[in-house]
């Protein structure tokens, strides 16, 4: 079980946060959702909450997306992406009808918060830590809610099923969404597998919206830059699978309807119309699987 917060959670809730200070990017998400950001930065460790204040500075803000963009060009972006089509899946699934919603991995997002504020029963699912430290975050923003459930698990040694199972409200005969945002990548491929195997039989109509990095199409030295990153904070990309293995992936395990959204497409659908001239980070897709 970890004993610390996940550092790539924490920092992609920062700079999801500081790139919404910009017009451009705020313009593409709710108040709501840009205020929820910014409470979890107030409330993260001081190594990590001093940014709440400094990124008010518009000339700090140009300075991180200068730096970072040296290092990782599209980095940056990719985060503004996957909240934005993340939030539209979701959005969809929500629309027809998929009224249980269930947060694998769910850090500090806002996905099971966004769910339960539309009455869906939503679950978020993390370490016993960073379950602990979000609780502390949700209340202290008044954000609990009858709706909302977080429940901890190592999913290396635990069974997601059994402990949906013990929830009384979860009920596997009702459509299901299950959110893995920033997820698989973080697992071994036995232990992708066996997720994914559980989240076909936890639900009658299972719906799963993913992301996943195709480490193998950015360049070597992209490459190194990026799991070098994440090296730093103590956390590791396991799963050895590319875009095309983890979509015969999801087919090996039931999910035969795959749609998916991709780097180019972020660029030409969304960045360009709103007149943000960045690129994403080669390799990175949103999929949607059932």
């Amino acid at each position: 079980m970890s004993q610390k917060i996940s550092h790539t959670a924490a920092f992609i809730t920062v700079k999801f946060y500081g790139l919404t200070l910009f017009k451009p990017f705020k313009s593409l998400f709710s108040e709501k959702i840009i205020e929820f950001y910014g409470n979890i930065v107030q409330q993260l460790p001081k190594h990590l909450s001093w940014y709440y204040r400094t990124l008010k500075s518009k000339w700090w803000r140009r300075f991180f997306i200068w730096s970072e963009e040296l290092l990782l060009p599209g980095d940056l972006m990719h985060i503004i992406g996957r909240k934005y089509y993340i939030i539209q899946e979701l959005d969809k699934a929500i629309e027809e009808g998929y009224k249980q919603i269930v947060v694998l991995g769910s850090g500090f997002d806002h996905s099971a918060w966004y769910s339960s504020t539309k009455l869906c029963l939503s679950i978020e699912i993390d370490t016993e830590l960073m379950i602990s430290e979000k609780k502390r975050f949700l209340d202290h923003g008044k954000y609990l809610n009858p709706n909302l459930h977080l429940l901890p698990i190592d999913v290396t040694k635990q069974s997601i099923t059994d402990i949906l199972n013990d929830l009384e409200e979860y009920d596997p005969n009702k459509p299901t969404a299950f959110i893995a945002e920033g997820f698989f990548d973080y697992l071994t491929y036995d232990v992708a597998k066996d997720v994914l195997n559980q989240i076909r039989g936890l639900s009658s109509n299972a719906r799963l919206i993913t992301t996943i990095f195709s480490l193998d199409e950015l360049n070597i030295l992209y490459r190194s830059s990026f799991t070098s990153g994440v090296a730093m904070v103590g956390e590791a990309i396991k799963l050895p699978l590319n875009f095309q293995g983890f979509r015969d992936l999801l087919t090996e395990t039931g999910f035969d309807k795959q749609s998916s959204v991709n780097y180019t497409d972020m660029e030409e659908k969304l960045f360009k119309p709103h007149g943000i001239k960045y690129s994403v980070l080669n390799g990175f897709y949103v999929l949607t699987a059932e």
